[in-house]
This record gives C-alpha cells, structure tokens and sequence, in this order.
C-alpha cells in the first residue's frame, strides 16, 4: 500500500505522466495510484493553467471516439500553448504503451475522472462563497 500524499504535495512536483504510463500498463496499485493521486495532481495541474472541466470532457470523449494517437494528432488539444503542453504531455505518457484499445478507454475514464474533480473543486468554492 502506497503512503498518502497531501494535497500541497500534489499540487505541484507530482509526476503525472510516470503514473499515466505505468497506470495504464499494469493493473493493482499503479492503476489505482493513476485513478487517485495522479488524477487529483492532474486537476491541481490543469487548474493552475486556467483548463476547466469542459475541453477535458472533450477530450475524453474524442479519445474515446477515436483513440490516443487521433488526440495527438490534434494541433489544438486545449487552448493555449501552456495549458496544451500539459495536456500533450499527458496524451504522449498515455500513447507510450503502444496502441490498444483498452489503454484508449481507460485513458478517456482517467480525463474524465480529472474534467469532475475540477468540478467538483470549483462547486466547493462556489458553495462557500
């Protein structure tokens, strides 16, 4: 069992693509560390580049449509050239296992599963304001 990170530390430093590509190629606990840690320290990551939930459903959903390397071939994935190096990156450490289509769901699941805990996060805020 893997030791739980705070927030703080996973808002920044954490490597997000170390745990796409592992997650993605072996199940136990990369998959569950990919659907936990790396995907909160991904929302914390795309947050911070002004990526709301809306362009990573998207994604998920072109992903899911057509594949990880039709994503890659996107010349626009997000909008933005940081805010799109992020998500490039992501869509790269996610294609390095080769192609299979059970790696293209999962993956679309995983941006899914980042695009709500941004949701989630900004509701929190509204709903304390």
């Amino acid at each position: 069992m893997t030791d739980i990170l705070p927030d703080t530390e996973l808002m920044t430093g954490y490597d997000v693509e170390a745990a796409l590509t592992r997650g993605l190629l072996i199940d136990g606990t990369p998959r569950r560390v990919l659907f936990s840690e790396a995907a909160i320290a991904a929302s914390y990551q795309a947050e911070r580049l002004g990526i709301g939930p809306h362009p990573l459903y998207f994604l998920a959903q072109y992903v899911r449509a057509g594949g990880i390397a039709a994503a890659l071939d996107l010349s626009e994935p997000v909008i933005g050239r940081e805010p799109g190096e992020l998500v490039r990156g992501w869509l790269r450490a996610a294609a390095a296992g080769g192609a299979d289509l059970r790696r293209d769901v999962l993956f679309a699941r995983w941006l899914a599963e980042v695009a709500l805990l941004i949701t989630m996060r900004r509701q929190v805020r509204e709903e304390g304001r």
